[in-house]
């Protein structure tokens, strides 16, 4: 059992590293709604630390998913050595992302992160009262963007014990999904071809191959 065990060293490595890359992934999310909240607090006279509870907080959520995303890379290792399963497993992965990108939830939660300005509405006063008001908006954001981007990041885990390229061009997907004029339009398009790479991974397993 000890022998299972990961190494405490490897936990925290891993950790660090993927709240480093949901930072500069999320940066387009956090820049614009921090600016909004940095505003408001320097008009009202609010003291200090706000800013930084705010920020805490959202990256907070990020790093408790990073704990999540650890144990689920540890499964797509086990199963990597079995090519049926692991095409199967891919299979599962895309579809399941595919079928969210289309959901009116995806939706709710993309326009969040493309619009910050209203959760600076929602969460401003709070924000302006108390450093735990601050934390609890960078939380509502951070739940946001996680609501958005949870699926993409599955299949970047997913991808990445297949190749460092996939991982490169979903981190790119989910820039652009939150960047260009068009990103729910993207967002659809890409649940379109997820479902596609889903059911041909399910019809024929050799794909995978192809893809690594």
């Amino acid at each position: 059992a000890d022998a299972m065990r990961p190494p405490v060293l490897a936990v925290v490595l891993f950790l660090a590293m993927w709240t480093l890359m949901m930072a500069a992934m999320m940066l387009p999310s956090i820049v614009p709604f921090t600016i909004g909240i940095s505003r408001l607090l320097q008009a009202s006279g609010a003291r200090r630390g706000r800013l930084a509870a705010l920020i805490f907080g959202y990256f907070l959520i990020w790093a408790a998913t990073g704990v999540g995303a650890y144990l689920v890379l540890r499964g797509f290792e086990l199963i990597a050595a079995s090519s049926g399963t692991r095409a199967r497993t891919g299979a599962a992965v895309l579809l399941a992302a595919g079928v969210y990108q289309l959901t009116p939830l995806k939706r709710v939660c993309l326009r969040h992160c493309r619009s910050p300005v209203l959760l600076v509405l929602q969460h401003g006063q709070a924000a302006l009262r108390s450093r735990f008001g601050a934390a609890r908006a960078g939380l509502a954001h951070g739940g946001y963007c996680l609501g958005c981007c949870w699926a993409l990041m599955a299949v970047l885990l997913a991808a990445g014990v297949m190749s460092l390229i996939w991982m490169a061009i979903i981190a790119a997907i989910v820039a652009t999904e939150k960047l260009h004029r068009h990103g729910e339009l993207i967002s659809r398009v890409l649940g379109g071809l997820f479902l596609a790479a889903g059911l041909t991974l399910l019809v024929a397993p050799a794909a995978l191959l192809a893809m690594s």
